[in-house]
């Protein structure tokens, strides 16, 4: 770790230096949206035993090292467990496991490294169903574990993608929520990333030297996603403001310029 970047307080919670925003400002101002985030909707509450699903992309790394960070800015006492589902196919997509388990102890982060079967030969196999059962893979290792949330990578452009992905390819308006309870509250979903868009998890990661990798599915070619990914750039890039303006539509609905009920044409399209 970077020397005297941070010492540890009393009860072993990491203590970020007072001079770390005229020293990182980036990191300074990363951690403090991240913050916020966290307060309005309420994410993080003393005791939270936390798991932070981590890919090895630069998304899930950054948020595993501002939520660890955080602790020194804002004092919380919440543990946290850094969680990566190994399949054993070897998919061209996946973190080399060595080097994310040498930057996991190189941090001091706490891991775990859990196996998933992706049942090599299966047939319907797709992005979808893979993520799906990675995902399981973390509600019962939480479960099991006895962890109560668990902190997902979603950035903005992420949540932006979704509602576009569900609008046109599943004819409804929904999206990822910030703060997501399942199983009767047992395990909660948590997205501090929310409102951080992609280029500062992309910046964030380059001037830390985060060791990660693009997780390009070898299984299929471009996805829907991939495209509203190009076509949300585009936009922001005549439009810097497009992004937040998407996030703040979703709080801003006008009931009264929408149906009240799904139209049926009897014309075909």
């Amino acid at each position: 770790m970077e020397e005297n970047r941070e010492s540890l307080s009393g009860n072993g919670l990491p203590l970020v230096n007072k001079k770390l925003k005229q020293r990182d400002s980036f990191e300074y101002y990363l951690i403090k949206k991240v913050a916020k985030t966290i307060k309005r909707f309420g994410m993080i509450q003393k005791g939270d035993r936390i798991i932070v699903g981590v890919s090895g992309g630069k998304d899930s790394l950054t948020l595993l090292r501002v939520l660890s960070l955080r602790r020194g800015i804002y004092p919380n006492d919440y543990e946290l467990l850094a969680v990566h589902v190994a399949s054993n196919t070897g998919c061209k997509g996946e973190a080399d496991r060595k080097v994310l388990e040498d930057y996991f102890r190189s941090e001091g982060y706490n891991y775990k490294i859990v196996e998933f079967n992706l049942w090599p030969g299966k047939k319907g196999i797709n992005t979808f169903w893979c993520s799906w059962n990675r995902r399981r893979v973390l509600f019962e290792t939480a479960n099991k574990l006895g962890y109560n949330k668990i902190a997902l990578a979603h950035h903005r452009n992420d949540v932006i993608e979704t509602l576009l992905m569900n609008m046109f390819y599943h004819a409804e308006l929904s999206t990822m929520q910030p703060l997501q309870p399942l199983f009767e509250g047992k395990i909660t979903i948590i997205r501090p990333l929310y409102y951080i868009p992609e280029s500062d998890t992309i910046a964030y990661a380059k001037k830390h030297s985060i060791p990660t990798v693009h997780c390009r599915c070898p299984i299929e070619g471009e996805t829907p996603r991939e495209l509203f990914k190009r076509v949300i750039n585009e936009i922001e890039r005549k439009n810097p403001q497009a992004g937040i303006n998407a996030l703040r539509a979703l709080e801003n609905i006008k009931l009264e310029y929408l149906p009240a009920s799904a139209v049926k044409e009897d014309v075909d399209v």
